[in-house]
């Protein structure tokens, strides 16, 4: 066994993800190698030492963005041993890089609970197996969905002639409360609105802004307050606000 691959062994073999007979070749080859002895040692401290850390629950943004990655990194080509340390390490490295990451922007005050609960709530729209709750592009199916699951009933409209189809509606918790969320596609991209009764009157204009490689619109129209994210480029979510509010308009 060469160093290269030794080394990449270490991590699975502190979590006991080795078979027995890779266990066996990895400390046969340790002897020789007094470079990766050291770099046993310094996995197992640390590993000591994230023991010791005190345990919180992740938030859901910081938990759906970990998904994510590791589920991009596990959908990639990869050769059967050397690979997989491969995977071992590199997943680590994105719990950690994203861990930071989220406690950096959390220190410094970027973001907002709220962002952060509707980019989470768009990430399980978008790594889910079933993306919606009521399958459907016709608002007299999904609009009668929501009676009874909510305490208010969502406009609901779609928009396929404006390039944004209706999938479908479900339900999710933005900052502590249960809301309508209403799924689009844009081409081969998906869309999460979500949206509850406001609690001023009058209309605001759509807000676009981006985070961590996300449009984020927000704007009031219509007695609702409407939030919705995506990984399309800023103006065209602009362009799926600007056609929501026709429609609301043309509803009324």
């Amino acid at each position: 066994m060469d160093c290269p691959t030794c080394e990449a062994m270490v991590d699975a073999y502190i979590d006991g993800e080795l078979t027995a007979v890779e266990s066996a070749d990895f400390e046969r080859a340790l002897e020789g190698c007094p470079e990766c002895r050291k770099r046993l040692e310094s996995a197992r401290a640390l590993s000591g030492l994230l023991r010791e850390l005190p345990a919180e629950p992740a938030p859901d943004l910081l938990r759906a963005r970990v998904e994510r990655e590791l589920r991009t990194i596990a959908s990639r080509p990869r050769e059967r041993l050397r690979r997989r340390m491969q995977w071992s390490a590199m997943a680590a490295s994105v719990v950690v890089a994203l861990g930071l990451g989220w406690l950096g922007g959390t220190l410094t005050g970027q973001g907002s609970r709220e962002s952060d609960a509707l980019v989470a709530s768009y990430l399980r729209v978008a790594m889910a197996e079933h993306t919606v709750d009521v399958a459907s592009s016709d608002r007299h199916t999904v609009k009668p969905w929501y009676a009874g699951r909510l305490d208010y009933a969502p406009p609901v409209h779609d928009l396929t002639t404006d390039g944004f189809p209706l999938l479908g509606g479900r339900l999710d918790m933005v900052d502590g409360r249960k809301v309508a969320v209403l799924v689009y596609r844009r081409n081969q991209h998906k869309l999460a609105l979500s949206l509850w009764p406001a609690s001023s009157a009058g209309n605001s204009a759509p807000r676009v802004s981006e985070r961590d490689g996300f449009s984020i619109a927000e704007w009031r129209h219509g007695g609702f307050e409407f939030r919705a994210v995506s990984d399309v480029a800023p103006g065209e979510m602009t362009s799926f606000a600007t056609a929501l509010d026709r429609a609301v308009d043309a509803d009324r």
